[in-house]
């Protein structure tokens, strides 16, 4: 896929017109050519990749012995080879799409920069202008002040109170003239559409889920997988009525390339379902109610959310591509914080009777023992986390099992596990448990002993 993208990358670079000698142009050259192209890819690219290994893997089971009888290529190997050119033709277009974008978005960068300079040195001559003008206001009235006559001294000095209450009023203006330009951007972004919202730390667009998926994914993102993505896409059709929740995040750097930061699988399963609304309009007829609805759903207008980096204090000095990469690493960080939704906690899936029960056990547990509770998911031994002890409960089917009504009856339950567990680990030596088939440290047990509560050094108590 990389020799893909240095291709095209080369052909859209050296195909710019005759002003390409420019500084803009060869900046954008530069840029279209850079190392870092391969880095990531666009949904599109990805799944084109996916058909390809999914192709290349039935071509091996279908003629394992490479296609040849009798020394002739059979139809089927040519029928391989056919496949083979159709995807490659498929990947160098999605591979163009994905660079075409980039260069569009780096052109509407440079010039609304180039603008937004004009509109500065334009307000900074108007301010120039307007302070000599003050100014020369200013001496008129001091010669004139300095040639009247005793009687009119204080009329002089109300004269000056007035001008210098004009000089601030009118310097305030055109500060306020100059952050009222600056911020009137246009409201419609070439690639990602009409823009909903700008706030000061991101702005809101609607974007067609066809162009969300051409953009290239945050490279440090974890990997695309296509099976998730066709997962998705399968589910979705019994909630199309719902149309697409929630927000793709973006990132655009400086000079305007953009890349997906989260929501990339999202992007796949609409990439897919939009295939397949191509596929129903061609049929000419509506087999079934999903397919009508899936025809329906709205891929033009998706919600996304656009990130970008700090801007510098020094205008004269634009941010670093070290600090970008921090920014960007900042945000997905701070957007993949939150902790998945628990079996238990999802609509529909147990009783409010049952919860409650569940829920004044293990509020109890956590309130008992503060100190062997942690707020991560990924606590270790010998530490719970209340969510996944609620879930566990849950999962565990407990109260069937143990035919247990109350949230009493299950505090009693599983203070009787704790017991068992402190009779087996209470007497045992460092020795016999790094012998055994369960590896707990040192540590984790002495403070299991120090608070008397055994219930995050194992799980097998949650089945017996």
């Amino acid at each position: 896929m990389s020799t893909y993208h240095n291709s095209r990358a080369t052909i859209i670079a050296t195909s710019l017109p005759d002003e390409s000698l420019s500084a803009v142009h060869e900046s954008l050259s530069k840029k279209l050519s850079a190392a870092d192209s391969h880095k990531s890819v666009s949904i599109n690219e990805a799944i084109v990749s996916a058909q390809a290994r999914e192709a290349h893997h039935q071509s091996n089971i279908s003629s394992p012995n490479n296609g040849l009888v009798n020394g002739n290529t059979t139809s089927s190997q040519l029928k391989q080879e056919q496949l083979e050119k159709e995807i490659e033709q498929r990947a160098l277009e999605k591979a163009q799409e994905r660079m075409e974008l980039e260069l569009k978005a780096m052109k509407e960068q440079l010039q609304r920069k180039e603008k937004e300079r004009m509109q500065k040195e334009s307000i900074e001559r108007d301010r120039i202008e307007r302070e000599h003008k003050k100014e020369f206001q200013l001496a008129y009235q001091k010669w004139k002040s300095d040639a009247a006559k005793e009687l009119l001294q204080q009329e002089k000095e109300i004269e000056e109170k007035k001008d210098m209450n004009g000089v601030a009023k009118e310097v305030v203006e055109g500060d306020d003239l100059k952050e009222d330009t600056i911020s009137n951007n246009n409201d419609h972004h070439p690639i990602l559409g009409p823009q909903i919202a700008a706030l000061p730390y991101k702005r809101v667009h609607l974007t067609s889920a066809a162009t969300l998926a051409s953009l290239p994914v945050y490279e440090k993102q974890r990997a695309y997988r296509h099976d998730r993505a066709a997962k998705m896409a399968k589910d979705k059709k019994k909630t199309l009525w719902m149309g697409i929740p929630g927000a793709v995040a973006l990132y655009e750097e400086d000079d305007g390339r953009l890349s997906i930061l989260d929501g990339q699988h999202r992007v796949g399963m609409m990439a897919l379902l939009k295939e397949e609304q191509r596929k129903n309009s061609g049929k000419g007829n509506k087999t079934s109610q999903t397919s009508e609805e899936l025809d329906n759903l709205d891929l033009d207008n998706i919600v996304v959310e656009v990130f970008f980096p700090r801007q510098s204090s020094d205008d004269s000095v634009s941010s670093s591509s070290g600090q970008e990469q921090d920014d960007k690493a900042i945000i997905f960080t701070e957007i993949n914080k939150a902790e998945p939704v628990k079996l238990i906690d999802l609509p529909g899936v147990t009783s409010k009777s049952t919860r409650d029960i569940i829920d004044h056990a293990s509020t109890h547990f956590y309130d008992t023992y503060p100190a062997m509770f942690s707020p991560s998911a990924r606590c270790r031994a010998p530490h719970l986390h209340l969510d996944s002890l609620r879930d566990a409960l849950f999962a565990s089917d407990i109260l069937s099992r143990e035919n247990i009504g109350s949230g009493g009856e299950l505090v009693k339950w599983i203070v009787q596990k704790n017991s068992e567990l402190g009779e087996r680990y209470g007497t045992l030596d460092n020795a016999e448990l790094n012998n055994g088939d369960k590896k707990i440290s040192a540590s984790a047990l002495k403070k299991a002993r120090k608070h008397d509560f055994y219930l995050g050094l194992e799980s097998s108590w949650l089945y017996k």
